[in-house]
């Protein structure tokens, strides 16, 4: 079956991975037989008794006999906005979750949170804990969450987790075996990992992880952090 896939930002996965990575997974899918278009944005699917193709903004018509959308999430703000709460991407909130109203708190994929709204369930439990210890009284705080990927893409596995943007004061460590299809981007800064993105070999994307999050000083593991935990166990 001839399969397009449609993309309207410059790499795939462009908010997980970086630059490298997504061009390793372009190739990947390609190779696999996918034809994949980037930078191409949806006008309207044609066709009347059923569908015929997918026209895209530059006037080009993909012919198709079933297309697949992915959509994403989005914050739905509505009621917040309504309410006359403080919204930009979503319902504002502080470290207390608490919006611009002290009596009104938001959480989950409504709210935004330090310029981050989230999309995925993991954060929206963690703003229910500290919430609900809130209302119980206890000084909980909410500091943002560390997102992670693990994903099988085209029976290819990438992983990412924390902040792969880079920027001022950070550091790449990097392992490429072209060889073997394998990628390996640490990002460090003030002796924590912040961030980390895999390609192909995703067995240590956990183990990074939980560096991460509990923002594990790394300098005795340095050395051989590239190589994951069994090299450090060894």
């Amino acid at each position: 079956v001839a399969t397009t896939l449609v993309h309207l930002m410059d790499r795939l996965m462009e908010r997980q991975l970086d630059a490298t990575a997504a061009t390793l997974l372009r190739r990947a899918v390609e190779a696999r037989g996918i034809s994949v278009r980037l930078e191409a944005a949806s006008a309207a699917i044609t066709g009347t008794d059923h569908v015929t193709g997918l026209r895209l903004t530059d006037g080009e018509v993909l012919p198709a006999d079933l297309i697949v959308m992915a959509c994403g999430v989005r914050p739905n703000a509505d009621l917040a906005r309504a309410a006359g709460l403080a919204c930009q991407r979503g319902a504002l909130v502080d470290d207390t979750l608490a919006t611009d109203d002290p009596a009104i708190f938001a959480l989950g994929e409504c709210a935004e949170h330090r310029g981050a709204t989230y999309g995925l369930v993991a954060p929206a439990y963690e703003q229910a804990r500290v919430l609900a210890r809130r209302l119980a009284g206890e000084d909980a705080i909410y500091a943002g969450s560390v997102v992670s990927t693990n994903l099988k893409v085209s029976g290819v596995h990438v992983f990412s987790a924390g902040d792969i943007s880079g920027g001022p004061g950070c550091e790449d460590i990097v392992l490429t075996d072209r060889g073997l299809g394998l990628y390996r981007r640490l990002i460090v800064k003030d002796d924590r990992l912040v961030g980390a993105v895999l390609f192909g070999d995703t067995a240590d994307g956990l183990y990074y992880l939980d560096l991460i999050t509990h923002r594990t000083p790394i300098t005795a593991l340095r050395a051989e952090l590239a190589f994951g935990r069994p090299a450090l166990a060894a």
